[in-house]
């Protein structure tokens, strides 16, 4: 008890010494971890969930592909369907089906995929191979978003207006894809009844942009839709 009583001053002297020095860097570090979770807060904010294409590359990538053939493909990725060169390079509008991802919906060059849906038994991607969003298929949630090996965690909000569904139609035909709101809304593909398919993106249950329609005789066009106001 008596050591205890000597020291006492030598704990309080301490103890003030240690308070003096988190009063004066507590308000840098309070405001370093309010910017930080601004910042944090903001990127998603400002993140897409994939790369927004600009409408000039994907004319000028269009108007490259637009005059080559359709056809099958193998290789060790897996069976493919879709435009191809002269020299049967995989190059265009297409869709792998393969073993490791699934089925892979969109565009692609000399095979190597540029941007698209790459559809498993559990989960769905979409976008490009770095900078993507993934939704878990049982539920048809996003569970995160992608970018350059970084995952972004979403709002609440964003949660619970986008979603990745499977909508079918009187008609018997069907759409698997994005949706916001339960509208179509995002990438997508519309499955016809009489066994054509259309691959391409959708505004507000309208079709936007490039896309291509596959048909059962193995040819593929590419569509462009606009908007109204364009």
């Amino acid at each position: 008890m008596l050591l205890k009583f000597l020291n006492y001053p030598y704990f309080c002297s301490e103890i003030k010494k240690k308070d003096k020095i988190m009063k004066k860097f507590l308000p840098s570090i309070l405001a370093f971890m309010m910017l930080f979770c601004m910042k944090a807060n903001a990127q998603f904010g400002r993140l897409d969930k994939y790369p927004n294409i600009p409408s000039q590359y994907d004319a000028a990538f269009v108007d490259y592909v637009k005059d080559f053939a359709s056809g099958v493909a193998k290789s060790s990725y897996g069976q493919y369907f879709g435009q191809i060169t002269k020299e049967r390079n995989v190059y265009g509008f297409g869709a792998y089906y393969t073993d490791s991802e699934g089925v892979v919906y969109g565009q692609y060059r000399l095979g190597n995929f540029l941007f698209g849906i790459k559809m498993g038994t559990q989960t769905a991607r979409v976008g490009s191979n770095d900078h993507y969003i993934t939704y878990d298929l049982t539920t048809g949630d996003p569970l995160f978003i992608m970018k350059d090996e970084q995952k972004y965690t979403l709002t609440d909000e964003f949660i619970k207006t986008n979603r990745f569904e499977s909508l079918t139609y009187q008609n018997g035909d069907k759409y698997v894809g994005e949706t916001v709101n339960g509208k179509r809304d995002g990438v997508g593909i519309y499955y016809y009844n009489n066994g054509n398919y259309y691959y391409g993106k959708y505004k507000n249950n309208e079709r936007r942009g490039f896309g291509a329609m596959f048909f059962t005789n193995n040819t593929v066009t590419i569509q462009y839709w606009k908007n109204e106001d364009e």
